[in-house]
């Protein structure tokens, strides 16, 4: 679980990792409310990815929404993402989650792979969800018949 030592470290792979980062004071928020589950892959005490979900309630089921997944440049397509990605599905479906979902978008072809081959399926389409013509994919999992 991420700790609020690593902040510092979780925003500078923010920034590495995407245009807009999410700033530190949201970062700190995920890691202490009990409704999200921060973690954090790191490898020589540097932080080279991490994982934020939520669990949600919707339609009288529990939910996990995954917020983001990510890895430095120099450690993707080495199975970072996926132990991220399986380990939040664990502790959310712990705590009862049927399903999870996620946003992607629709250019970001590697993590549309990864998810797709963890068991996401697209469905649906969110036109401008990052900015104007910058559109996602909605995908969702069912976590109650799966590894």
């Amino acid at each position: 679980m991420a700790e609020l030592r690593d902040i510092r470290r979780m925003v500078e792979l923010e920034e590495k990792c995407f245009d807009e980062a999410y700033p530190a004071e949201l970062l700190a928020y995920f890691i202490t409310d009990d409704r999200f589950i921060s973690l954090v892959a790191e490898e020589s005490q540097v932080v080279v990815g991490m994982a934020v979900a939520e669990l949600e309630e919707k339609e009288a089921k529990r939910v996990g929404h995954i917020w983001t997944v990510e890895v430095l440049p120099p450690y993707r397509r080495k199975g970072i993402a996926t132990r991220l990605l399986r380990e939040v599905e664990e502790r959310l479906r712990r705590r009862g989650a049927v399903e999870c979902y996620l946003e992607v978008r629709t250019d970001n072809e590697a993590a549309i792979r990864l998810y797709e081959k963890l068991g996401y399926e697209r469905v649906g389409v969110m036109r401008d969800y990052y900015g104007p013509g910058r559109h996602a994919y909605l995908m969702v999992k069912d976590l109650r018949n799966t590894p």
